[in-house]
């Protein structure tokens, strides 16, 4: 009788993410330039500004994380095609925020499993968190886990069978990877885990050990941060986390690329519905689909994309300058998109209005890019009935949707 042969599925949400990072190549002189959620949402490599070798290291662990690829296959194929390029052995480079040379080490055999470990484990951890917000009413816990050897970092030891909740507060930055090289991981639980833990005789822990912090400060950018001892500067933040929204927020852009316009409302509601949005909008991180484009609006903005995008820096300013929006509007966002009471061009700036029973208006404006493949969400806020009225009676103001007659 012949044997069944049993080959292990790509991990689908990590390829999602690493490929979504694929699409913003971003060469930079030092890992400080791209900071912490930055290297989540695009991909870069230090060192790489000024060679033309950035695709190629993409390309090369692309191929590792879908066809089950080592780090010795991903060095062997690499090396001669980066030593070709001269992005190789110790060097003197140009800094291009001073101008000056400096001597860097650039490629390496050293290096590239540095490149490997770290990008083939942030794109894990986001496969693992998507399925622990999936599960998580089944299996509501985390559970922090180390290697347990002589390797593991005292801080790490500390937290070993740390037991919390899901949307604990504590995962925000104490979620693994913490640091370059880190081998720490991550396992979801039910409470019937862990009664046999428990029983089986493992000591966990149930509320997070006191935490001391240091201050960080970013030479490249001037930014201070205040890391807890034992997380490396530039891993405090919850990498699988916000993984995991980048290939939640592409697997619906490959749903609505090809959806009825009447099912895209439902679509992007139930992702701003997610407790993912709740978090985006407290703590903005990378960007969110909110507002469905009408046919009749993206024709007329010259824009083929089929959903708007809130991205971290409009939402931060949306913090800062209207601070009275709350959750329950920004959730309404769909719905404004989907079914517009008043809906006019000015310049480049498409507005979008929904008029509510208490005479109000939520307001949204939104631009494409130059290329028209993205739209984005640029304010969100009330109007009255005379702000209304001033913007309509502007010089050159077209208008696409008007129902306010019906």
């Amino acid at each position: 009788m012949a044997t069944a042969q049993l080959i292990p599925l790509p991990p689908e949400d990590a390829i999602r993410v690493l490929l979504a990072r694929g699409r913003q190549l971003s060469p930079t002189f030092a890992w400080q330039d791209a900071y912490a959620a930055d290297h989540a949402a695009a991909f870069t490599v230090a060192k790489s500004a000024g060679f033309d070798v950035l695709q190629d290291i993409f390309n090369g662990l692309s191929k590792a994380l879908q066809e089950g690829r080592t780090l010795r296959d991903f060095a062997r194929e690499l090396t001669p095609l980066l030593q070709v390029k001269g992005w190789w052995g110790r060097q003197l480079v140009t800094d291009p925020l001073t101008g000056e040379q400096r001597p860097a080490q650039l490629g390496s055999l050293r290096r590239l499993e540095t490149i490997f470990n770290a990008n083939m484990r942030v794109s894990y951890a986001a496969g693992h968190w998507a399925n622990f917000e999936t599960n998580k009413r089944a299996r509501p816990f985390l559970r922090y886990v180390t290697m347990r050897d002589e390797h593991v970092r005292p801080e790490h030891s500390r937290r070993h069978n740390l037991v919390l909740p899901v949307d604990h507060p504590y995962w925000q930055k104490w979620a693994c990877p913490n640091g370059w090289g880190c081998r720490c991981t991550m396992q979801s639980l039910s409470q019937r885990d862990i009664d046999q833990l428990i029983e089986d005789g493992e000591k966990l822990i149930f509320e997070p050990p006191d935490e001391v912090t240091q201050t960080w400060v970013n030479k490249r950018t001037g930014e201070v941060r205040d890391i807890p001892v034992g997380i490396d500067p530039g891993w405090d933040y919850n990498p699988g986390q916000l993984g995991a929204n980048i290939a939640a927020n592409e697997a619906l852009a490959e749903k609505t690329a090809a959806a009825p316009f009447e099912l895209l409302e439902p679509m992007v509601a139930d992702r701003v519905r997610s407790d993912a949005f709740a978090r985006f909008i407290e703590k903005p991180e990378g960007s969110m689909p909110v507002m469905p484009i009408p046919p009749a609006i993206g024709e007329a903005a010259g824009t083929a994309a089929r959903v708007a995008i809130l991205s971290a820096e409009t939402m931060q300013k949306q913090l800062r300058r209207h601070p009275e929006m709350t959750l329950a509007d920004y959730r309404a966002l769909p719905s404004i998109g989907a079914n517009p009471t008043l809906v006019f061009r000015d310049g480049a700036n498409t507005f979008v209005l929904v008029k509510l029973d208490d005479g109000r208006w939520r307001y949204v404006a939104a631009k494409t890019t130059k290329t028209g493949k993205a739209a984005f969400v640029t304010s969100f806020r009330y109007a009255s009935d005379e702000n209304v009225r001033r913007l309509l009676v502007r010089e050159g103001v077209k208008v696409l949707i008007d129902r306010r007659g019906m």
